[in-house]
């Protein structure tokens, strides 16, 4: 973005700023940033924020709610009782008559103060109250679509999960568990990009396919709406969904838009579950495939419209790696690629064959989009448990009976007040993300003190970064780490290689006053650790690796 002019750095981040919003409000947010810009002749200052990838101004200058919890309160109690006939709460409404300009002026009068219209507004989007303000004033038959409206290729990208039913195999407990394979389906050419097999649909295993996605595809310079499932572990990838915009999307080029499927919804995502009738029939085949490895078979149900239905259910001695290592997931997703299907669109039966709708595509388009594995890898640090936390204005976390200070990311953060945030916790690291369902990753907080012992192994997040590597340099030359000193050696501006300058500077003297310090190895290594931060501000000042002011010995 440094070589860009300031004009073209203008409207990029004007872009990224306004790329989620909709309607008047994206109209809205567009005439008042460029006419900013055109009178002041510089970038305003919200925009510059997204940079850092703040998003959400207010939050970020500390400055209160619109609307605090009382008017809420009142508002989604107005609009849910004028909707109701029974209700005693509020007069029932015509539904042509619920505005929210109408509930502003009741409110208003109520409380005696003035609110911002646009955040009632914004109130009742988050808050889902547009099926009590579009609800119907008498209960009527809603006429039943029958067909479904064709989709361009790379219009709608579907994502969704199927259990196996006649089979079973060992988790890493050694115990019997039904495996499932998720998929990402193209609707428009009904292509299957990804399929593979977890045991569940948790946020690492979400966050794993859509990563394969990411690699695997190449994507054109268009809007793309991605609709996975509203299970927990899918509902996560608003976050990296949201990082990935904000990086990569372009004016009128790659935008990732998330359209998650409704709650019971089932017609949302109709494709894919069509698709999912020709897995069952598929189990089959992979039990076949291993039929060498039967343990034993077993009685069990299926549940049908309210139906019991009894089966056989097959114990396979084999492991989720054994599974996912074999070719037969690959040649079922070959197979639906590359075979003639039939397909209704708009009432009419046509066929085609996946894979050759998908190359015609394809063909016509130009500089397509691809990630690197290096791009990639850093999503998966939005994988693990999130909980809600707090960053102290001191820039430190306090969780789980331990103190955490922010390594990376701390200008992100309120020195005035503390701020609230959701972390990931990853062995003695706080991977830290804003609080919203969509919200990216701010930054990472190191414990104080490292863990007296590994917690259980889980996926590498990431390459570590600059101040991991200082550390592990630092217990590599025999030094006990003082964290809380070395972070804000950090925060001042110490790199990786000013550690290793330092270092080579001063080895030999440092193996000179180990062999004559006599004093018990920890205290030696503190010491040791203690010249290596002297040094290190020393060089601060005259921008090379400085010696001592003195070289007396130390006793």
């Amino acid at each position: 973005m440094g070589d860009l002019s300031l004009d073209d750095r203008f409207y990029l981040l004007l872009h990224k700023k306004i790329m989620n919003k909709t309607g008047s409000a994206k109209r809205r947010s567009k005439k008042y940033y460029k006419d900013q810009y055109k009178k002041t002749g510089i970038i305003p200052a919200p925009l510059l924020l997204v940079e850092k990838g703040i998003m959400d101004g207010r939050k970020c200058s500390g400055r209160p709610k619109s609307i605090d919890g009382r008017i809420k309160r009142r508002f989604i109690e107005m609009v849910k009782a004028s909707c109701d006939h029974s209700s005693q709460g509020f007069i029932f409404i015509t539904r042509k008559a619920r505005t929210i300009k109408n509930y502003h002026f009741w409110l208003e009068k109520e409380f005696g103060k003035t609110i911002s219209l646009p955040a009632l507004r914004r109130c009742a989007k988050r808050e889902n109250l547009k099926f009590y303000l579009e609800k119907e004033d008498f209960d009527e038959e809603i006429p039943v679509k029958s067909t479904f409206s064709p989709e361009p290729v790379f219009g709608l990208i579907q994502v969704d999960g199927c259990i196996f039913r006649y089979f079973k195999i060992r988790n890493d407990y050694g115990n019997w568990q039904k495996t499932q394979v998720i998929e990402t389906f193209d609707t428009g050419s009904r292509y299957m990009f990804d399929l593979d097999a977890y045991f569940d649909e948790s946020n690492l295993s979400s966050l794993d396919l859509f990563n394969q996605f990411l690699l695997d595809t190449p994507f054109p310079h268009q809007e793309i709406r991605f609709r996975p499932d509203c299970a927990k572990g899918f509902v996560n990838l608003k976050r990296p969904i949201n990082a990935l915009n904000i990086k990569h999307s372009t004016p009128g080029g790659f935008y990732l838009k998330s359209d998650f499927s409704r709650p019971h919804s089932p017609r949302d995502k109709a494709h894919l579950e069509s698709s999912h009738r020709s897995l069952h029939n598929f189990e089959i085949r992979i039990i076949k495939t291993f039929e060498n490895r039967i343990a034993k078979t077993v009685p069990g149900y299926l549940f049908k419209h309210g139906k019991k239905e009894k089966i056989t259910v097959t114990h396979l001695d084999i492991t989720l790696q054994d599974l996912r290592n074999s070719p037969v997931l690959k040649e079922y997703r070959h197979e639906h690629n590359h075979k003639k299907h039939y397909f209704s669109e708009n009432g009419k039966i046509n066929a085609w064959v996946p894979a050759q709708k998908m190359d015609d595509f394809l063909s016509k388009q130009h500089d397509m989009i691809t990630f690197c594995p290096d791009e990639v890898q850093e999503y998966i640090k939005y994988g693990y448990r999130k909980v809600k936390a707090t960053v102290s204005k001191n820039r430190t976390i306090r969780h789980d009976n331990r103190d955490y200070y922010v390594t990376s990311g701390a200008d992100r953060f309120s020195r005035h007040k503390s701020t609230p945030v959701k972390i990931s916790e990853y062995k003695d690291k706080l991977f830290i993300f804003e609080p919203k369902e969509d919200g990216i990753l701010l930054g990472e907080a190191l414990a104080k003190k490292p863990f007296d012992r590994e917690p259980e192994p889980e996926p590498t997040p990431a390459k570590s970064d600059e101040l991991d590597m200082i550390i592990l340099l630092l217990e590599k030359h025999g030094m006990a780490v003082d964290r809380p000193v070395l972070i804000e050696l950090y925060h001042k501006g110490l790199t990786l290689l000013r550690a290793q300058q330092v270092l080579e500077y001063n080895q030999s003297r440092y193996t000179n006053y180990m062999k004559k310090m006599q004093q018990p190895e920890r205290l030696k290594q503190q010491a040791l650790f203690n010249a290596f931060i002297l040094d290190c501000r020393k060089s601060f000042l005259t921008n090379h690796a400085a010696a001592y002011a003195s070289h007396g010995d130390i006793k």
